[in-house]
């Protein structure tokens, strides 16, 4: 048996073929900017992985969204609010399609690399986002818990779409070039530090939160991991006494915990 895991991101999409928590097969395809493009290249990522071993694909996407229904609400990092991607995978492909928040997915496939029961998982990229694994299953509220992006790291700091101070309105990539006016990777190492101080910062509330085993950070501002994990260990050990390791997550484990959820 083997099930398609689609990891979708608000500047690439991932794709892979996976058996037994393995990545047969994979891809890597631009998002895109319009609500044409993204539906367009969704598909022909699927359909180029796509055969009869297939039995089911999962969906792994931002928030926030009625994963139940397939329904994007009023995402900030794709152009697809009120489009129903469950259904228009389902009923091109004709099988079993279920999805979840994409963040979810991620800390599921950690969760299931690094064999640990609580974990938190952190994605750092377009947008902030995060999954809650308690006792080996998903944390998710009444639907949409672990928008960890949303967390407030500074009381009346920057606004963005959803409240001020918050961690999305400093440490993602529109954040960067909003405040710095330069893309992640030019950022100077007294930037990388004032990030690792903020990302710490969110991270202690979250440690004393939910106690977690580990940490995991993923996204594509976490290929940056080395130049703010110094201080953010830091900030972190001036903050809490806890006990947990802070480490980068492996880049595929969205791919891993979208084909999770059908299994």
């Amino acid at each position: 048996m083997a099930v398609i895991g689609l990891d979708i991101g608000g500047t690439k999409i991932k794709a892979g073929v996976v058996s037994n928590n393995r990545i047969l097969k994979k891809l890597v395809v631009k998002t895109g900017k319009t609500k044409k493009e993204v539906i367009n290249n969704i598909l022909s990522s699927v359909d180029s992985l796509f055969d009869k071993k297939i039995t089911a694909i999962g969906i792994g996407c931002p928030g926030p969204a009625d994963y139940n229904k397939g329904l994007i609400k009023n995402t900030t990092n794709l152009p697809l609010e009120g489009v129903n991607i469950k259904n228009i995978i389902s009923k091109r492909f004709r099988k079993k399609t279920l999805m979840e928040n994409d963040a979810n997915c991620f800390v599921l496939g950690e969760s299931i690399r690094l064999k640990k029961k609580n974990i938190i998982g952190l994605t750092l990229g377009t947008g902030i986002g995060g999954g809650i694994v308690i006792n080996n299953k998903l944390y998710k509220g009444k639907g949409n818990a672990g928008e960890l992006g949303h967390c407030t790291i500074k009381f009346d700091g920057l606004k963005d779409k959803f409240g001020k101070g918050n961690l999305e309105a400093y440490l993602s990539s529109k954040a960067i070039k909003k405040r710095y006016n330069k893309e992640p990777s030019k950022l100077s190492k007294k930037d990388w530090n004032d990030y690792g101080k903020l990302l710490g910062t969110g991270i202690v509330n979250l440690a004393h939160t939910f106690d977690p085993d580990i940490i995991v950070i993923g996204g594509g501002i976490s290929k940056a991991f080395n130049s703010f994990k110094s201080s953010m260990n830091n900030a972190i050990k001036k903050r809490t006494k806890y006990q947990f390791k802070v480490i980068k997550g492996y880049e595929d484990s969205g791919i891993l915990g979208a084909a999770a959820i059908v299994k």
